[in-house]
């Protein structure tokens, strides 16, 4: 089992397949990288797909102020380091519930590494999505339970269907075998949780340029189909599908159709059914790095404009300083995002071979000289050219 440290934590995952773009899968609240076991046989088979669970200290007072888990974006650090661990620069990220937190904040902090977004049982956070009812409240914070075993049992019982417990009683004394055996120590749930309960990013979630699926189960009693409708319209350009008389853990209860719609939806933007969809997405994160680009330049600029040849004075000094040296970093994290983001679709770049037509044995040319060749093509037209790269790079430098 390999294990990397991190931080104060350790990381241990595991790597399905050996081919397909990687697929990261990131779990929710109290569950662990088991929790996965009707998705990696199918998506393994098209997919590099990526568990993992984070191992943490069990006591809070053992812990620096600095370790303690603020909010979701230090629990999106994990993720994000264990893919630089393994050399991906881009992939795939599936989250659930609390993972779908995560896997969102991932998308917003590191846009370039994210190729496509799928968002199971989740929300976009705050004030204005739909909150869970009084009795999932107090089953997932174990309220009125006797001990460890029953906490569990009333949590699994509310992220359940009816429908799914009556027709699979085995599997369901199974799922709750695991989450019992595998359940994480009563702070570090407690921390997530509080990190879930302040996780906001309603007024950012339209900055994700990622294509995104969501996907719910209608009979959700801890995270509100509500909040699928309201979080698949807040990103542009995402596909919903809502099952029916499926609960919290619809990627359980109906894995079959779930798997079904996540390997079409992240299998066409190989290279299998052409480059509309990658020029597409090509497209929306080149506009977005332009943006930030110009933003930095602009701020530069005001920034100079506002210090003319009077304004300047010993006194200012040290502050324009670090305030330059602030815009210049920035300015040079942009360019390495573009570096970055280009890099790959440049070296795919390849020219198509000619393949000149024979002539027949014992026959010559009529003509003494040769036709013109004709130009080399590339293999897909809407490939990035060479030309339009210098054009951004020049624009970028001004």
């Amino acid at each position: 089992m390999p294990l990397m440290v991190s931080g104060g934590s350790s990381i241990d995952y595991d790597v399905y397949g050996k081919k397909g773009p990687p697929l990261l899968l990131i779990a929710g609240l109290g569950f662990g990288r088991w929790c996965w076991f009707k998705q990696l046989p199918a998506l393994s088979r098209h997919f590099r797909v990526i568990t993992f669970d984070i191992r943490s200290l069990d006591r809070l007072d053992l812990l620096d102020p600095k370790d303690h888990i603020h909010g979701v974006a230090d629990l999106a650090f994990h993720p994000a380091a264990l893919l630089d661990h393994l050399g991906i620069e881009r992939a795939h990220v599936l989250g659930t519930s609390l993972g779908g937190f995560v896997a969102q904040e991932l998308a917003l902090q590191r846009p370039t590494l994210i190729d496509g977004l799928v968002l199971v049982c989740t929300s976009y956070g705050g004030p204005h999505s739909a909150p869970p009812s009084w009795e999932a409240l107090k089953s997932m914070l174990g309220l009125g339970a006797t001990n460890r075993a029953d906490a569990v049992r009333r949590g699994l019982e509310t992220a359940t269907s009816k429908a799914y417990r009556t027709e699979h009683p085995e599997e369901y004394e199974q799922l709750l075998e695991w989450r019992i055996i595998d359940a994480p120590s009563q702070p570090s749930y407690l921390e997530q949780m509080m990190a879930g309960a302040r996780f906001d990013v309603s007024s950012r979630v339209r900055d994700i340029r990622a294509p995104t699926l969501v996907l719910h189960g209608d009979d959700d009693r801890v995270v509100p189909v509500a909040n699928a409708e309201a979080l698949a319209e807040a990103i542009s350009g995402a596909t919903l599908r809502v099952f029916e008389d499926a609960g919290h853990l619809v990627f359980i209860e109906r894995a079959e159709e779930v798997n079904e719609e996540i390997i079409s939806f992240l299998k066409p933007r190989g290279l299998r059914r052409g480059w509309e969809l990658q020029m597409s997405l090509a497209k929306r994160n080149t506009e977005w790095l332009v943006g930030q680009a110009r933003e930095a330049n602009r701020d530069v600029l005001s920034f100079l404009k506002a210090r003319g040849p009077r304004g300047w004075g010993r006194s200012q000094e040290p502050p324009t300083k670090q305030k330059m040296k602030r815009l210049v970093e920035r300015i040079e994290e942009v360019n390495k995002e573009v570096d970055a983001f280009l890099k790959p679709r440049i070296s795919s770049l390849k020219p198509r071979k000619q393949h000149r037509r024979q002539r027949p044995l014992g026959t010559q040319s009529q003509h003494k000289t040769k036709p013109p060749r004709p130009k080399a093509r590339f293999r897909r037209a809407s490939q990035i050219t060479s030309g339009w790269v210098r054009k951004l790079r020049s624009w970028l430098a001004r």
